[in-house]
């Protein structure tokens, strides 16, 4: 075979082709923009073409009718919930496999800011998985992994986003009893290049290294968390996320994969048993439920899903709502390419990533007085309600 894929978006990085290839004749190779790619060894490919039958993208793997269940969730332990993004759900679930002497497999980020799925038999290498790491994770060999737990008959539970799911689910081949599949609400991935060149500038700033990294801190709360940096000489950053401007290119969509602008599973069509994801509409569903520490949407997708959840929902304080109450723009479509996309690529070419950092992830006016005056708007719409 000369290539496995033709266009950039006709790939998602999920890593099976790698992993399925008899003769390890794949291998992934970082692009410009830092994002794997499969590459195929031509004096090792057989042309076997099972690289071709595992891609998610070519088929998407069709679910079992079930009909879904939705909750909002928040963590009884609120201590797990402050380590969460949310609602913490993942945690309590990676207990109950853990527990029954299963694995568990979800995405980590090392001492050096890498991000990579990992494996964990025990709950404190499984807390690596706690929180949002906003950058794709290289998965290298970790299906191979997963299938030979499976084999060998352990509980296996595999956290990721849906096209990482799909993509164990169409290397594996067959259903595994003992396999449980968790698939996030997913808004797109940038690559660990974009997030280290970010780092970098800011050690550049504070003249130290970064020790410490947190996506999400809730020190202020659920709606008003923090990007963190802790460096060696002591100093901190931290920045609502919407005003940091690495978070401002993620959520404005200038920073992720190629794929991710036609994204085949944001939808309601699920990939995951267990779908989770943060339930920012939990006000239209029940006005009392929040809290500071977050709530967590979830969707039971399946049977498997229903059972597992079933098992640690006493962990929980549970509202049952509708699909429509937890619905959210990643459930419906892909996350859209902004209008000056093009130019954005351009200039890093040409300028940088520190460059269109400040340009297109900068605050403008307007939105500054729009966020200032946003309490007042509040207040006085609490006023007029009550």
């Amino acid at each position: 075979m000369e290539k496995l894929y033709i266009n950039k978006e006709d790939c998602c990085g999920c890593s099976a082709c790698l992993n399925i290839c008899p003769k390890h004749a794949i291998y992934m190779k970082q692009d410009e923009k830092g994002y794997l790619y499969p590459e195929i060894r031509k004096d090792s490919c057989v042309n076997c073409r099972l690289c071709e039958k595992v891609c998610p993208l070519k088929e998407k793997e069709k679910n079992k009718k079930f009909e879904k269940i939705a909750y909002g969730v928040k963590n009884k332990d609120e201590h797990e919930r402050a380590k969460s993004s949310s609602g913490g759900v993942f945690v309590e679930v990676a207990k109950y496999v853990l527990d029954n002497n299963g694995v568990v497999y979800g995405v980590e980020m090392n001492n050096d800011f890498q991000v990579k799925h990992g494996r964990a038999t025990t709950l404190e290498d499984a807390r690596k998985f706690q929180g949002s790491k906003y950058v794709q994770s290289d998965k290298h060999s970790i299906f191979c992994m997963v299938q030979k737990d499976l084999k060998e008959g352990k509980e296996v539970l595999f956290t990721g986003t849906p096209c990482e799911v799909a993509g164990l689910k169409k290397y594996l081949r067959k259903e595994y009893d003992n396999l449980y599949t968790l698939d996030l609400i997913c808004h797109g991935v940038p690559s660990s290049e974009l997030l280290n060149a970010f780092l970098k500038g800011k050690e550049k700033l504070y003249s130290s290294q970064i020790t410490e990294l947190k996506f999400r801190e809730k020190a202020y709360g659920w709606r008003n968390q923090e990007l963190y940096i802790k460096f060696e000489n002591g100093r901190i950053y931290h920045a609502p996320i919407w005003v940091d401007n690495f978070y401002r290119l993620f959520t404005n969509n200038y920073i992720l994969r190629d794929s991710c602008y036609s994204c085949k599973f944001s939808s309601m069509e699920r990939q995951g048993d267990i779908t989770i994801g943060d339930f920012w509409n939990i006000k239209n569903a029940n006005e009392t439920f929040e809290d500071k520490l977050g709530v967590s949407s979830v969707i039971i997708n399946s049977e498997k899903g229903k059972k597992i959840f079933e098992t640690v929902k006493n962990e929980f304080d549970i509202i049952e709502c509708s699909l429509n109450d937890i619905n959210q723009k990643n459930l419906n479509s892909p996350s859209p390419k902004p209008v000056h996309y093009e130019e954005f690529q351009r200039l890093i070419a040409e300028k940088g990533f520190e460059y269109c950092l400040k340009k297109y992830g900068s605050m403008k006016m307007l939105e500054k007085i729009r966020r200032a005056l946003s309490p007042v708007k509040q207040r006085l719409k609490n006023m007029i309600r009550h």
